[in-house]
């Protein structure tokens, strides 16, 4: 017998596994002559359907693209094709619409039962906007908190609770908005033409269904036509009614069984979802136990809040003794997130969390802003603390008249002072912003409602909480001033009696050195710079601007008054030795003093931005006057004292070898000394001049004080 020869094919595309009646010659004698099928490569040979020499029937395999039908047979071997068939991709038919053909669906999901799984195959295979998605794993940590994220929605758009923004989130994430823009035209193209070409489009698919239908009806009708002509006894028509009637019996018996075990297992499934429901609230106590333990404290208001949307209104007694007792745990967790906000000092991103942990839970009142009061008062409390160890340490160096010691302490409480300020206010000040603003909230995706619930409470306490940042930079202040300006705090009555000794009193035997008060005004200052970076409510820094001038007031005063006692004591330091100019050390000594002193008091008396200058003031400018003029005279009384008083104490063994007596060989040595200070433009003059300089002034008080000296 010749090879087959395929000359048609009905139709001539489609999807996998579509029905096709083959045309052509010698396509086999029999069933059993064929041996195979191939159409565009696949092998077809299990569903091939012989029905004659020049027409058989098979289904398509899995295949895209375009491709010859071969046919093998016994007796002619392998054949050739003048026709071609294209495999078309499978095509993607949601469970709401029609198809002509058939659908496999056992991949088939219902979300509505868990919502926690990955859409059903069929949905995933093309994207609706012709992109290529990205692939997400199934059951993967993003898409859990996507299915909490959006509740009942589906990522599915085939399905009812279809949410774009899931799609988008979950298969377009790293998408450009341009691409996005060019998928949504061609979903618009793609739509207009399926609408025009619907109705062709299900006539087209539904041919070949009706094409086997016809055939099927035909034979049928050929045969019974062929029966009643030779039948003999009985009607056609009664047998077959007889026949189907019998089959239909058998039929029913065949899927009784069936249908039963299909509704015992859907009773079975039915049953353990409720029961797998029930047992998350039998085991959420338990749970949330384990949950605080290891500080999933997200895992634990996610549960509750599930559970409370289940069983907050049940009618069931055994459900509401159970959820009883999960309130019972979730007010516990309530109390114990109240204790770790309070737990100071705790990093701001922290504090933030416990707040937003303590909303999630529908705590009763304003978290947030019990937290602000907590912390002003646990700033205030360190700042006391601090106090009250320091002023004891340096009672004791006191009493064991270690001045070095009582300095070191009055260090140390500098540093820890400012060091509390410089850290803790920023944390007050940050955390109430992050908390007016809604940013505790706004943070973490939180619907807008709430964030703005959020900001009215905080409305409520922006007077309040100014008159917190105003208390705490004032004790600060208080306690400065108590310190290293305690003459500064006004006590009136026994109220102010009783403020003042709550700044403390400190020991009073031993004053501070110069030093000491410029390292106070460092340190005041570079709290001002930080705390200014803050852009605190107008008016809370003025406190400390004040005790700023007042501490560069007194340091000032307080290097005069140490320059004056360091000249003062230069009498002490006089040999008599005179040099070739006819003038001993005492002028030179007197000379490196002030000029130290004004290499000190320079930066003293430079006004940082915002700084009141230092001679501002009248008072402040007759004080310094009058200490600038006790400087100058103090040193006319050194030379007087030296050749006076000096001689007066010396020994009689002390007796000059020269021809001068000692009393006139002084006197001469003094007046050449007194000579170099005051007349001469060498030593004097020259220092006034550089005072005046760098007080910025013109001190009428000093410049008369000191002409009438002299």
């Amino acid at each position: 017998m010749p090879a087959p020869i395929v000359t048609g094919i009905s139709p001539k595309d489609g999807t996998p596994f579509t029905k096709v009646t083959i045309r052509g010659e010698n396509l086999g004698t029999s069933q059993s002559d064929v041996l195979g099928v191939a159409i565009c490569g696949k092998n077809c040979s299990m569903t091939v359907d012989w029905v004659s020499p020049s027409k058989i029937f098979c289904r398509t395999a899995a295949g895209i693209g375009k491709g010859d039908i071969i046919v093998l047979t016994k007796s002619g071997g392998t054949g050739s094709s003048t026709v071609t068939f294209t495999g078309l991709p499978v095509k993607k038919v949601g469970p709401l619409e029609t198809s002509a053909v058939w659908v496999d669906e056992t991949e088939w999901v219902d979300q509505r039962l868990d919502r926690t799984q990955k859409s059903s195959n069929i949905s995933l295979r093309t994207d609706p906007l012709g992109l290529n998605s990205e692939e997400l794993g199934h059951k993967t940590q993003a898409y859990m908190q996507l299915a909490d994220l959006f509740g009942k929605g589906s990522p599915d758009p085939t399905d009812q609770n279809f949410e774009p923004s899931w799609f988008l989130l979950e298969r377009h994430c790293n998408t450009s908005f341009s691409k996005l823009k060019e998928g949504h035209a061609y979903m618009k193209r793609k739509a207009n033409r399926n609408t025009n070409n619907a109705p062709l489009n299900h006539v087209k698919d539904s041919l070949p269904v009706f094409f086997e239908v016809h055939e099927t009806l035909s034979g049928i009708h050929h045969k019974m036509q062929r029966d009643e002509g030779g039948r003999k006894n009985g009607n056609l028509t009664d047998k077959l009614e007889s026949t189907l009637n019998e089959a239909s019996g058998n039929a029913n018996k065949l899927f009784d069984t069936v249908l039963s075990c299909k509704d015992r297992a859907d009773s079975i499934r039915n049953t353990l979802n409720v029961l797998q429901r029930f047992k998350f609230l039998f085991n959420l106590p338990l749970n949330i136990e384990k949950n605080i333990q290891r500080g999933d404290y997200g895992v634990v208001i996610n549960d509750y809040e599930k559970a409370k949307s289940l069983f907050s209104e049940t009618d069931v007694d055994v459900f509401k003794k159970v959820f009883a007792e999960v309130e019972n745990r979730i007010e516990k967790f309530r109390e114990q997130l109240k204790q770790e906000v309070q737990e100071l000092p705790s990093p701001l991103h922290r504090q933030k969390k416990l707040i937003r942990y303590l909303l999630g839970l529908g705590e009763s009142g304003d978290p947030g802003w019990e937290c602000l009061v907590h912390q002003h008062g646990w700033i205030q409390e360190s700042m006391i603390k601090c106090k009250d160890r320091h002023i004891k340490t340096a009672f004791k160096c006191t009493e064991n008249l270690d001045e070095v010691g009582k300095v070191q302490v009055c260090h140390q409480y500098l540093e820890e002072l400012t060091s509390i300020a410089t850290s803790q206010i920023p944390e007050h000040w940050n955390l109430w912003q992050h908390y007016s603003t809604g940013v505790i909230l706004s943070e973490t995706g939180e619907k807008s409602s709430d964030v703005e619930n959020l900001k009215e409470m905080a409305a409520k306490h922006s007077k309040q909480m100014k008159g917190l940042l105003r208390d705490t930079v004032i004790l600060f202040v208080n306690l400065l001033r108590a310190a290293f300006l305690p003459a500064t705090l006004h006590v009136d009555d026994d109220e102010d009696l009783h403020e003042r000794e709550s700044y403390g009193v400190w020991p009073s035997e031993v004053p501070l050195p110069a030093t000491v008060l410029y390292d106070c005004v460092r340190a005041a200052r570079q709290c001002l710079i930080e705390l200014s970076s803050l852009t605190l409510p107008h008016g809370t820094l003025q406190s400390l601007n004040d005790v700023i001038h007042d501490l560069r007031v007194l340091s000032l005063s307080t290097f005069l008054q140490e320059a004056t006692d360091d000249i003062r004591g230069l009498r002490m330091k006089e040999t008599w030795e005179v040099s070739n100019k006819g003038v001993t050390a005492l002028p030179s000594q007197f000379h490196n003093i002030t000029v130290a002193l004004v290499s000190v008091v320079r930066d003293v008396l430079e006004s940082l931005p915002g700084e009141e200058p230092v001679f501002a003031r009248v008072a402040v400018q007759s004080r310094v006057a009058q200490d600038l003029t006790r400087l100058f005279t103090t040193f006319s009384s050194c030379l007087e004292r030296c050749v006076f008083v000096e001689e007066s104490e010396s020994d009689s063994s002390k007796v000059s070898q020269e021809c001068l007596p000692p009393l006139v060989r002084n006197s001469l040595i003094g007046i050449s000394n007194f000579e170099s200070y005051t007349k001469t433009k060498n030593l004097l003059h020259p220092l006034i001049d550089h005072f005046m300089s760098i007080l910025y002034i013109k001190l009428a008080t000093f410049t008369v004080s000191l002409k009438n000296s002299f």
